[in-house]
């Protein structure tokens, strides 16, 4: 969802962080962005020092850290620029590869329980390093991404992992961060018929769906008349799409204004507002038939970890009883036993319920998610000795 747009604060109000801050007492000095102090090292690799850090009166800063940059061939054969991914740093060479995708306005370094995972990886010993490729869409470019371009972008860091000449990656796990988890599924459920890097197994943190968010946003600019004002907006981006501009900028007055922030195309608001778009994966309201096309074309692993306070998920759902759904839709063992909601966590899995740091629930999901691995190590072992078996 559009977490770097609007957040909900422990008081429910909606605080923009982007040009004025709105409904709350909060000075715009309280908020810290980002800076980047970089070390060129040699032409292939570039580490620099990041840190971000914002509301310091509620959240301790993170210390600066520093991360390897990996310069690889872009998705695109005609382009003469190299992708950019992320790995933050590691005690030793690791052969598993967890590649982490945000939500909309996130990019690399943007959602702090990254680094945690990172961090508790190493303290735990566990045998994965953490990658955080930077895609077109990234930060502000959002709308006027596609999760059809986002996959094929993933799927290049994936091919640069598994065959470069040194360190090579033999197992890769995406995990996805509210319209991340879109990108993992969209992965999931149409990697092989597009030709994709494979992958081994999927992570869901904070699976919402943007149209339901969405609606939500138009409900309480316009009380009673939310969904209409949502459907006109649709249907003009669908009217632009007919007459072949699906890829100019939607025009703000159709748009709710935490949308004004960043350009948004008539083709992306299509896919997030309208039902069954593109990047309509975890609506409500989906119908029985289409959650088993979804869930039934997902073969891989999956942890789905829907966080218990999430602030962009309406009143009216039952997160609990939609995974509950969703499994009934898979193949067995596909979605894990260790999906749950992540306690008192909001979206980001960055304030508890009172508005306090979430040290607890992001404690819990590292330990989720290395017991995934765990869970996931073991899964892989017996899949490669049944492969010596066969050939033997």
């Amino acid at each position: 969802m559009f977490s770097r747009h609007i957040r909900r604060h422990g008081n429910g109000k909606l605080v923009r962080l982007t040009g004025q801050l709105q409904r709350d007492n909060i000075g715009i000095s309280q908020f810290i962005s980002y800076f980047l102090i970089i070390f060129f090292t040699n032409k292939h690799q570039v580490i620099y020092v990041a840190t971000i850090a914002m509301e310091p009166s509620r959240l301790a800063p993170i210390q600066p850290y520093r991360v390897v940059v990996h310069n690889y061939p872009s998705h695109d054969p005609e382009s003469n620029r190299f992708a950019q991914a992320y790995e933050y740093e590691t005690n030793r060479h690791k052969r598993t590869a967890l590649i982490f995708v945000g939500g909309l306005g996130d990019g690399p370094h943007g959602i702090p329980y990254v680094k945690f995972l990172a961090d508790s990886a190493i303290a735990g010993e566990s045998d994965y390093a953490v990658y955080e490729p930077r895609l077109s869409s990234a930060f502000s470019a959002w709308g006027y991404g596609s999760l059809s371009n986002d996959v094929k972008e993933i799927s290049a860091l994936v091919k640069y992992l598994r065959h470069r000449k040194t360190f090579r990656v033999d197992r890769i796990v995406l995990m996805g961060h509210s319209t991340g988890c879109q990108d993992a599924m969209y992965y999931a459920t149409h990697g092989a018929e597009m030709g994709l890097e494979k992958i081994d197994a999927f992570i869901l943190q904070g699976p919402v769906s943007d149209r339901e968010a969405i609606l939500a946003v138009f409900e309480e600019a316009s009380p009673g008349k939310g969904q209409a004002r949502m459907d006109l907006s649709v249907r003009v981006a669908q009217k632009m799409m007919s007459e072949g501009t699906a890829h100019d900028c939607m025009p703000r007055e159709w748009l709710p204004k935490e949308f004004w922030t960043s350009p948004v195309s008539a083709y992306r608001w299509n896919s997030l507002a309208s039902f069954g778009g593109d990047d309509d994966y975890f609506s409500s309201d989906l119908p029985d038939e289409k959650l088993a096309e979804i869930w039934g074309k997902v073969s891989k692993p999956v942890l789905v970890l829907p966080s218990e306070n999430d602030e962009h998920v309406p009143d009216w759902i039952d997160v609990v009883d939609m995974l509950d759904k969703w499994k009934s839709f898979c193949k067995e063992d596909v979605i894990s036993s260790l999906s749950g909601l992540i306690p008192e966590a909001d979206h980001r899995v960055e304030y508890g319920p009172a508005g306090e740091p979430a040290d607890r629930a992001q404690g819990w999901l590292c330990d989720r998610v290395h017991a995934f691995f765990k869970q996931l190590e073991r899964q892989w072992l017996d899949e490669d000795v049944k492969a010596d078996t066969k050939y033997q």
